[in-house]
């Protein structure tokens, strides 16, 4: 009966430890502060940077490096006090050419995210593009503008910036003027599942 038991101990045992391969089940789900909390602190007040709603163009992109593998899994965005309606949200993972794009609408009243249907699967030192862009029929140019966050002093962003796992790379603002690089960090949050 002991041999019994020890068998089905141990059947139980790598039953489960098969179910994910690093035995760490903290990172078994989307962790939507990864990429947002790398946002916040690397452009923190402290840091000389506003948090503010600008930037009265199209798109808003800026690019990354993540510095782990997994997967990204969702999409942040705050739509700004004079927008109510949807955007088309792309990540790219440039280095493997994997990417996804929808059709979201995000609440006004804080960061929303939301799942993307297909995850964007990332290596260690992947680059990844990370694209907002309002969708046609606005009706005013003020409606173009979004959440970034800007150096006080007006100066362009010093990129790189390195805050944990994430390497924010450049930033861009196109679309009705522009190409305007580096003006601002887009604040375009990820979910992301670490393996």
């Amino acid at each position: 009966m002991k041999t019994f038991k020890s068998l089905l101990f141990s059947f139980f045992v790598v039953l489960i430890s098969s179910c994910d391969n690093d035995n760490d089940p903290a990172n078994n789900v989307c962790d939507t502060a990864y990429v947002s909390s790398a946002i916040t602190t690397a452009y923190s007040t402290a840091n000389g940077c506003d948090d503010i709603e600008t930037m009265d163009l199209e798109t808003h992109e800026y690019s990354i490096k993540i510095n782990a593998a997994g997967e990204i899994c969702s999409i942040g965005y705050q739509n700004p006090s004079t927008y109510t309606g949807g955007y088309t949200m792309e990540v790219t993972n440039t280095t493997t050419g994997t990417s996804y794009s929808g059709v979201h609408t995000f609440s006004q009243a804080g960061l929303d995210y939301q799942t993307i249907g297909t995850p964007v699967q990332v290596n260690s030192g992947d680059i990844i593009t990370v694209k907002r862009t309002i969708l046609p029929g606005y009706t005013m140019l003020n409606q173009t503008i979004g959440r970034v966050l800007r150096k006080s002093n007006y100066t362009d962003v010093p990129y790189p910036i390195t805050q944990g796992n994430v390497e924010f790379l450049s930033s861009n603002f196109y679309g009705t003027g522009g190409p305007v690089p580096n003006f601002a960090q887009p604040y375009i949050a990820l979910g992301f599942q670490v393996y």
